[in-house]
């Protein structure tokens, strides 16, 4: 039996959505400041979404290592690569 992982392992993250929810007060920000911004928040997600792709690998390769533990047979969809 393989140890418990640890939550943090096979966590998946959600960002809540933007709602674009507008205050009717306009203000003026330079270019660069909100380009650099934007630049974050692309890096921000993708982030999250790698750390969700290793998430969800590393719960496949705990399935399946448990079933070729406990069968000795390499289950469908767990070849090596």
């Amino acid at each position: 039996m393989l140890p418990t992982l640890s939550p943090d392992l096979t966590r998946v993250e959600r960002l809540k959505p933007i709602t674009g929810k507008l205050s009717g007060e306009l203000v003026a920000v330079d270019r660069g400041w909100l380009a650099e911004v934007l630049d974050r928040l692309v890096e921000a997600i993708g982030a999250v979404e790698r750390g969700n792709v290793r998430a969800g690998g590393v719960k496949q390769e705990r399935r399946c290592v448990a079933v070729v533990l406990a069968t000795g047979a390499v289950p469908l969809g767990c070849t090596g690569g």
